[in-house]
């Protein structure tokens, strides 16, 4: 949020920043953002909505990377798992 504003942890603005003004400052950023996003036409929302990459922008959906560990060798692990080893 202090990226937001420009400001740095040090500054004397910041240091007397009360809890309360966080949470201000936070709640005033989600209320912009749903306006922003209800500004926008339902397809446009959608693709804002979707997870993507913030680089290159790619939705999540495409990525061929997936949450299985390839390496994971489930017999080994069993084995491991009731303390025998071959």
């Amino acid at each position: 949020m202090l990226r937001q504003f420009g400001a740095l942890p040090t500054e004397s603005r910041v240091r007397a920043m009360k809890g309360r003004d966080y949470l201000w400052c936070l709640v005033n950023g989600i209320l912009d953002r749903e306006e922003a996003l209800e500004r926008l036409c339902p397809t446009c929302r959608t693709r804002a909505l979707e997870e993507r990459c913030s680089a290159c922008g790619r939705p999540a959906g495409d990525w061929e990377e997936s949450t299985a560990n390839a390496a994971f060798d489930l017999s080994r692990f069993e084995q491991l798992k009731g303390g025998t080893r071959s």
